[in-house]
């Protein structure tokens, strides 16, 4: 039992920790949200079950409906919020090989990595999308208006731990460790990585070119189907009335 709720408290963990990466500081509102769907489900679950048996609805049939509901709801929610965290983990790596060449760029010439990345979040606009956002919000944690940076590695840190993606902990890594051991052969590493970066866009790329083209195939499957049974259906209605 006791592993069974340490599982469940983990599960629980890693959802906000999605819902944090998702919605930022609209994180509490949305964690509340959740919490109170999940308080109403056995409500919901009751509702579905009365409705059930005035409907006319054998027991059974009225039980089951009233827990499938709550256990759609629940996988729905689930599902959305899993889907939301994996579609800005794509956005965050489709930013990353730009970001890491501008960098490598400054820091081959002569850029100290901090004053890299406040000047590269500068340049960061719309278009670089989740990146530019959360890497704007690590140059305000860290970075005052007088030029002082109060404790970087920090602010860096916390940056690999809200994204929560192998790729960006890889480059904090590389800028915390440079910023530690003082490497002088950091911008050739970012472009190193940057490359990689460029693959794995492509892969993304292609991969949501993939998706976009099953999605079209959809409307396409129903409009069929809708042919089918319109055609069907006179021949149906003449087949049972004679």
């Amino acid at each position: 039992m006791a592993i069974r709720f340490s599982a469940l408290a983990s599960y629980n963990e890693s959802m906000n920790r999605k819902l944090k990466f998702i919605y930022g500081e609209a994180f509490e509102k949305k964690k509340k949200e959740r919490k109170t769907l999940f308080r109403m489900l056995p409500v919901f679950g009751a509702l579905t079950f009365a409705t059930g048996m005035v409907f006319g609805l054998s027991l059974g049939e009225a039980a089951g409906l009233g827990a499938g509901v709550p256990v759609i709801l629940t996988v729905m929610s689930e599902h959305g919020i899993n889907d939301k965290a994996k579609k800005k983990t794509r956005k965050l790596r489709l930013g990353l090989a730009d970001l890491l060449e501008r960098l490598a760029v400054l820091v081959d010439a002569g850029v100290p990595i901090w004053s890299a990345i406040v000047t590269v979040s500068g340049y960061m606009k719309e278009r670089d999308g989740a990146l530019g956002d959360e890497l704007r919000h690590t140059v305000s944690d860290f970075a005052t208006q007088s030029g002082y940076y109060y404790e970087p590695e920090t602010a860096m840190e916390n940056l690999a731990k809200r994204c929560g993606d192998a790729q960006v902990s890889t480059f904090v890594s590389l800028v915390i460790q440079n910023s530690r051991k003082g490497a002088d052969e950091l911008a050739p590493l970012l472009r190193m990585h940057a490359a990689n970066q460029r693959e794995e866009r492509k892969a993304i790329s292609k991969q949501m070119a993939d998706e976009a083209s099953t999605l079209m195939v959809i409307p396409s499957v129903m409009v069929l189907i809708a042919v089918l049974v319109l055609t069907a259906a006179p021949a149906m209605i003449r087949l049972f009335s004679s």
